[in-house]
């Protein structure tokens, strides 16, 4: 805190300690919340872990499921009913439900029965394997060893699995472009968007990327089958399945194969045809630590959105340049090469004025200890045209001490100038630039013949100005 005091002294600026102190409030009350979740899921496990009733994923092939609640949780405790209102955990015989894994979020739906609705929010994995539903009970009383119908919502699950089916063809697709070191370092599957951790070392380039995208899409637009089947995992190995590394396999994996591209060890859900993805966009690509870099896409409906609106971008842009679409690049070329030459027809004439301003200056200039001092406040466009006015001051005078300033909104811009001569004899710009700075509050520095700096209270200018006078009698 000391150290983030100083530093916004420095820049003018105060802290607000009480803002301050009632974020950390709420971030505490977070950490604390997050523990109270850590703890009740610790004494469910508890519980959980005393269950042995088996209970069955049959979600790759259906979505909806006749089951019976085996467990029913509500606090922490294992109960035999729950009512309208309640959030709940419980583990079914059978369930279409996918628990969250290996980078796929889990599946929702509705767990129904006759006057009973529950809204499933999240599937994990209990203690024992089992999957764990976390469901609101929005209708009726439900009761363990209840018969229920157990449903998928299957536009969501729809949207996954295009999205996982991606993140395979989109790792092979990286090896291919970039290299064989190329390795998942994890992934995020939502029916949103996707995202992709891998490792490589250095940038990723546009070109690379473009690359990477077309690949993918190929995949897709060539209707390539997936398939997947239960192998012992010396033989999916054997047959060059891609394993994750640091994930812990059984005997028995589960393998996904799109055509002759991409073979690896998963046990998400995936379309049964690439065509099923639609189309796959790229929208963002980055680092995100030593040697990991991400990508985040997405597929489908969202990746047409994502299309339809840069293109709308384009179509704006196109309006208001007043060009067709494709001939932006060009026409924003053309601008570009309009603007420099503006601006080299404004830089000279910026000169020109401050050769005029520079010249009126010099009846300004008062001898002080047998030093011609020139000290002024000036308006010029910026720092540098400051500058080039010290430089033609110093060429006009031959031999002076000149300390320029011009006001900036709420800042203060100070230039100090000597000639050779006078940094013989002990008079040097930096020094000169740093005191009058800090009348200004501000500061700055720089070489014997020229220094500048910058100031925060533009209402003390012609007090730093006159400071040079008293600069010069002192050395």
């Amino acid at each position: 805190m000391e150290l983030t005091e100083e530093y916004a002294e420095e820049e003018g600026l105060k802290v607000d300690h009480e803002g301050f102190e009632k974020e950390m409030e709420l971030q505490r009350e977070r950490a604390r919340a997050a523990r109270l979740d850590v703890g009740s899921m610790q004494v469910q496990g508890g519980i959980l872990g005393d269950i042995k009733e088996n209970s069955e994923f049959v979600g790759y092939d259906n979505f909806d499921t006749n089951s019976k609640i085996v467990a029913l949780v509500k606090e922490g405790e294992l109960v035999e009913e729950a009512k309208a209102g309640d959030e709940v955990h419980f583990i079914l015989d059978i369930t279409p439900f996918y628990a969250e894994s290996g980078g796929q979020i889990a599946d929702k739906g509705t767990i129904e029965a006759n006057g009973v609705k529950l809204s499933v929010k999240d599937v994990k994995k209990a203690p024992n394997g089992q999957n764990l539903h976390h469901a609101v009970v929005e209708e009726g009383t439900v009761t363990k060893g209840l018969e229920v119908t157990a449903r998928v919502d299957q536009d969501n699950r729809a949207r996954i699995i295009k999205n996982h089916t991606a993140t395979h063809l989109l790792h092979q697709a990286l090896k291919d472009v970039l290299g064989g070191h190329v390795n998942q370092a994890g992934s995020l599957v939502e029916p949103d968007r996707l995202r992709f951790d891998f490792s490589h070392f250095g940038q990723v380039t546009a070109e690379e990327l473009e690359q990477v995208e077309a690949i993918v899409n190929e995949k897709i637009w060539r209707s390539i089958q997936v398939e997947t089947s239960f192998k012992q995992i010396a033989e999916a190995k054997a047959m060059g399945a891609m394993a994750l590394f640091g994930e812990k396999y059984g005997d028995i994996v589960r393998v996904v194969k799109v055509g002759d591209y991409s073979l690896e060890l998963c046990g998400g859900c995936h379309v049964p045809n690439t065509s099923v993805i639609g189309l796959f966009k790229i929208v963002s690509e980055g680092g995100i630590g030593a040697g990991t870099r991400r990508i985040e896409a997405v597929t489908g409906e969202a990746a047409y959105k994502v299309l339809n609106d840069q293109i709308s971008i384009l179509k704006g842009a196109a309006a208001k340049l007043k060009t067709s679409p494709k001939e932006v690049a060009n026409r924003i070329d053309s601008m570009l090469v309009e603007m420099k030459q503006l601006q080299r027809e404004n830089e000279s004439l910026s000169a020109k004025l401050g050769n005029i301003e520079a010249g009126s200056l010099t009846s300004k200039v008062k001898e002080v200890n047998g030093v011609q001092l020139l000290a002024a406040r000036v308006q010029v466009a910026d720092m540098n045209s400051l500058r080039n006015m010290a430089d033609d001051l110093k060429q006009k005078l031959g031999s002076a001490v000149i300390l320029l300033g011009m006001t900036d909104g709420s800042k203060v811009n100070l230039i100090a100038a000597v000639t050779d001569d006078l940094i013989k004899q002990g008079y040097q710009a930096g020094k000169l630039i740093k005191e009058a700075a800090a009348i200004c509050g501000g500061g700055g520095g720089g070489r014997p013949d020229m220094a500048q700096a910058g100031g925060k209270d533009p209402s003390k200018l012609d007090n730093a100005l006159q400071f040079a006078e008293e600069w010069v009698k002192s050395i």
